[in-house]
């Protein structure tokens, strides 16, 4: 999980992904966010905060499988 702190390495962190990556691969980058029913929804709302300050628009959600 992620404390306040490390949300806010979050574009350092995709930037540092998109230095490593071929300059052609870049485009199709995609950033996962999975999470559990614990994950409080402040939290996923500052990752995505994050990721739009690091342009990083493409985000796929998951969850596990739950027993409705």
């Amino acid at each position: 999980t992620f404390s306040r702190k490390e949300v806010g390495e979050i574009q350092h962190f995709i930037n540092a992904e998109r230095l490593a990556k071929d300059e052609s691969e870049i485009p199709y980058m995609t950033t996962s966010i999975k999470a559990d029913e614990t994950v409080k929804m402040g939290i996923i709302t500052d990752v995505k905060q994050e990721l739009r300050k690091a342009n990083a628009l493409k985000i796929n959600y998951s969850t596990r499988k739950g027993t409705y």
